[in-house]
């Protein structure tokens, strides 16, 4: 395993370990992947020069942890829960949005 998996195990546990929530979970899932994503499009089209190497440790995103490692079939189930959870957070966004007043 490496250093990334390792953060985002640590990471995920402590939130289920604290909250005791799956829907704390699944937000905080998501937030991970989308912070991930922004710190790699800063690092790819903000900040060209590397002035900052530490960016350089951090993966893109959850499926770019997840796709480093070869593990076939496997990797295609752990995607589909990837899929899955992105389908429930899209399922309480759309619960709150509708059950907002407005």
């Amino acid at each position: 395993m490496t250093i990334p998996v390792i953060v985002l195990i640590i990471l995920l546990v402590l939130i289920i370990v604290f909250f005791k929530d799956f829907n704390a979970f699944v937000y905080a899932f998501v937030m991970i992947d989308i912070f991930l994503r922004i710190v790699t499009y800063l690092k790819m089209y903000i900040i060209k020069d590397n002035a900052f190497g530490f960016f350089d440790f951090i993966p893109e995103s959850i499926p770019a942890i997840l796709k480093s490692f070869d593990l076939g079939v496997f990797n295609d189930i752990i995607m589909f829960l990837y899929v899955l959870v992105y389908m429930i957070f899209l399922g309480l966004m759309f619960s709150k949005f509708v059950n907002r007043k407005f």
